[in-house]
């Protein structure tokens, strides 16, 4: 899981505790706000996140549920669709098929990241720096 602020602020340093299937993961995030978690074959798909954003809080500033899934690699369209869908970009489906909602789906993440065109190299490019992996 990555966590980072949409701005791009610095998130080094903030606490997160994850809690997901029978673990509890309490941490503070380094630059890259990455948390690795090997989960077990019986964990449960779904959890929470909470943020501590202001040192020393004892209530999380932010509390998120969570669900694990599976994306296809950003150099499919399905893997494009998964990405833009959990971004907020409708795209649908996630069928690995270029159809109307895929494509009103992709031009809007391109025209927020001043993009255009195809979900081409760049746009998947972006995508992956956006969402990550």
């Amino acid at each position: 899981m990555q966590v980072s602020y949409d701005d791009g602020d610095d998130i080094t340093g903030k606490r997160v505790v994850l809690n997901i299937g029978n673990q509890t993961i309490d941490t503070v995030l380094q630059s890259d706000g990455l948390i690795e978690v090997e989960l077990n074959n019986n964990d449960a798909l779904t959890g929470n996140v909470d943020l501590y954003l202001k040192a020393g809080e004892t209530t999380p500033t932010k509390s998120f549920a969570v669900q694990i899934g599976n994306l296809d690699p950003i150099d499919t369209l399905s893997g494009v669709q998964g990405r833009c869908n959990m971004l907020g970009f409708d795209c649908g489906t996630v069928d690995g098929v270029m159809g109307k909602k895929t494509r009103i789906g992709v031009k809007e993440f391109q025209y927020e990241h001043d993009l255009d065109g195809i979900p081409g190299p760049k746009t998947k490019a972006k995508l992956q720096q956006v969402f990550g992996s």
